[in-house]
């Protein structure tokens, strides 16, 4: 029997199981499907949901300024792309050896510069490689190798943009 597309159908039926499954005895079964539909039973199913996500795909938060945020998803949009993809180019290419990242620049200390995470979901596969090649890798080049500035290095370069004048 096919699952309704209409969510107060999908509600009532839910509420059909629990209703049968107290009739035939079974009133611990039926808990947990009126648990489902409480806030809390929706919480758990979202958290379980999102769960799965960041295990496959886990997030990286980069810290950049609202107009560098902005111009890196214009630019991906313009170039019919999206970040994340651009990123797990760029890890591809680092893991392979075929690019490494420059020298993270000191940051100005500015105070007043706002700054915002720009969330980028990656692969697990490739932060584990990442996570292998980080001792090597940060004394080939002389400095603690993060995967946020691989991350953010091969963005700034793939779109054209310059460390200096977007890391401040």
């Amino acid at each position: 029997m096919p699952v309704p597309r209409d969510d107060n159908q999908r509600i009532a039926g839910l509420q059909e199981v629990s209703a049968h499954l107290r009739q035939t005895g079974h009133p611990e079964y039926a808990d947990r499907v009126d648990f489902v539909l409480t806030d809390e039973g929706a919480k758990f199913l979202n958290r379980m949901r999102w769960g799965a996500v960041a295990d496959g795909k886990p997030n990286l938060a980069l810290s950049v300024t609202p107009e560098l945020r902005a111009r890196l998803k214009a630019l991906a949009s313009e170039n019919g792309t999206k970040l994340e993809e651009t990123v797990r180019e760029g890890f591809a290419k680092y893991i392979a050896g075929d690019w490494l990242p420059p020298t993270p620049t000191r940051a100005r200390s500015a105070s007043g510069v706002d700054k915002v995470n720009l969330n980028i979901r990656t692969s697990a596969e490739q932060r584990k490689q990442m996570r292998d090649l980080k001792a090597d890798r940060s004394q080939e080049l002389g400095f603690q190798v993060a995967d946020s500035w691989v991350a953010l290095a091969w963005l700034l370069e793939e779109f054209g943009l310059s460390v200096e004048d977007n890391l401040r």
